[in-house]
């Protein structure tokens, strides 16, 4: 599968000893999710963390079971963007897609 920037590494940890690897820059990540909301209807619709790792509803995207501190990072650049709105506790959190 050609990807259209190659591997990058973020670390996660202070003491740089944890990283996680980018096949995809969380940029690209975010367009994906973007597509998926427009192509879906899933604007104006509240779903949990939970739901767009895991739900049937996006059964076959590439994000499915994506580490949640990763998804989150993602998220963050729909946030800036103006694209959706994180809000909630840790455990529980609720996207709402614009």
């Amino acid at each position: 599968m050609a990807t259209s920037t190659p591997p990058t590494a973020s670390y996660t940890s202070p003491d740089k000893t944890v990283a996680w690897i980018w096949w995809r820059t969380p940029s690209e990540w975010a367009d994906k999710i973007a597509s998926w909301v427009e192509e879906t209807g899933q604007k104006g619709v509240v779903l949990t963390i939970y739901e767009l790792r895991e739900s049937d509803a996006v059964k076959g995207q590439e994000w499915v079971g994506m580490d949640e501190d990763m998804l989150r990072k993602v998220l963050d650049v729909l946030v800036k963007k103006g694209r959706c709105q994180v809000f909630g506790q840790v455990d529980g959190s609720g996207v709402k897609f614009f």
